[in-house]
């Protein structure tokens, strides 16, 4: 029975083998026709890959204030003071009366409640010299730092339109998006114009104490804290500019977003290799971070410092063009590799500190950019 079944399939193979040569194809009036055969032809293409940008300029520059955190007062009169290198504050000296109570002393107009920072603060006569400082940047013109090349991604879809004139060239549109980093930072010496205020104090004749000094000496049953005279003998300002008195140091931190819409012209070269070129509008929109931090070393004490932040964004209206070189892989993934260059304006930021004493700016200029480009291409 099997030997039967195997034979009837053997036959059948065969009559229909006959058939397929009698007939130009086994499907017989039901065979497609060539016209009905329509090849898809993509016209559509993803781009994916990164940007390499140069061309970022960034500048800064402003006014700036910095000033010791000091409360001197006037000049006459016994009163507590502050300054940045040391403090005078009312005695602090107690004797007990005779019921047994704890009280301060008779005021005598001296005090053991002050200090100071550094030994050339005291001169060989037993005077102590206490200083508050203040400095004024004297040179507001913009310092500038260009990033280097910053990467970033981008992602674009080409559609072909036709060709050009009868021509193997074909024209479209493309649209797409990149994001690109902006990172600078820059740190400079400044001019600033310093006011020293000095207030000059009397040991009475005591031996000055062993610097750093801070008043009253703590520990045992005895003050042996050196008093020194409240009043003051002298008060002295003085102005003068100093070179790279200030360090500014600076940074910018953020990124733009690049939306581009424009024309193709595809150029075939080889079976594999093809050319294309783009050109047409962007949108930017940018946003940064900027800090300024300021410091000044005066000839006593700490140095001070300041900082500022602020935060901005801007849309930019311009235009881009670029050039790729495309190596087909197969039918539907290839590379591209290429040159591009973009004009997008430019804006200013600003940074300020509490009491809008120091106020710098800095400018974005993104007038300039080129850079390369490369990835990968699909068409569908």
């Amino acid at each position: 029975m099997k030997f039967l079944c195997r034979a009837l399939c053997v036959l059948f193979i065969a009559s229909c083998a006959v058939r397929a040569q009698d007939d130009d194809s086994p499907l017989g009036d039901y065979a497609p026709l060539d016209d009905d055969l329509v090849m898809y032809i993509p016209k559509f293409s993803v781009k994916l890959g990164f940007r390499g940008i140069s061309g970022v300029k960034t500048s800064s520059g402003g006014t700036g204030l910095i000033a010791s955190n000091a409360f001197i007062g006037q000049p006459t009169g016994l009163d507590a003071r502050l300054y940045h290198d040391g403090y005078v504050a009312f005695d602090s000296r107690t004797v007990v009366d005779p019921a047994g109570n704890i009280v301060p002393i008779t005021p005598d107009g001296k005090t053991n409640t002050w200090a100071f920072r550094e030994a050339k603060q005291v001169s060989s006569e037993g005077i102590v010299s206490m200083h508050a400082y203040r400095a004024l940047l004297s040179d507001s013109g913009l310092s500038e730092k260009d990033p280097s090349l910053g990467f970033g991604v981008e992602l674009s879809l080409d559609r072909e339109i036709g060709n050009v004139f009868g021509t193997r060239m074909k024209w479209g549109v493309v649209a797409g998006m990149s994001i690109n980093q902006i990172n600078s930072t820059a740190t400079a010496k400044t001019a600033a114009n310093v006011t020293t205020t000095t207030d000059s104090y009397s040991l009475g004749g005591q031996v000055a104490p062993t610097a750093p000094f801070t008043g009253p000496i703590v520990g045992g049953t005895v003050d042996t804290s050196p008093l020194l005279n409240m009043d003051l003998l002298g008060r002295t300002t003085q102005t003068v500019l100093v070179p790279g008195a200030i360090t500014n140091t600076w940074k910018l931190r953020g990124g733009y977003m690049t939306f581009r819409a424009g024309a193709s012209l595809f150029i075939p070269v080889t079976t594999r290799f093809s050319a294309t070129f783009s050109a047409g509008a962007v949108v930017v929109y940018a946003g940064t971070t900027y800090d300024i931090a300021q410091s000044f070393k005066p000839e006593t004490g700490d140095s001070i410092s300041e900082s500022m932040m602020s935060n901005d964004s801007a849309i930019l209206p311009g235009y881009y063009a670029d050039a790729n070189l495309q190596l087909a892989i197969n039918e539907t993934a290839g590379l591209y590799l290429g040159a591009v260059y973009q004009s997008s304006g430019d804006y200013t930021q600003d940074a300020e500190n509490a009491d809008q004493k120091s106020k710098y700016v800095s400018r974005i200029d993104l007038s300039s950019l080129q850079g390369v480009r490369a990835g990968v291409s699909f068409k569908f």
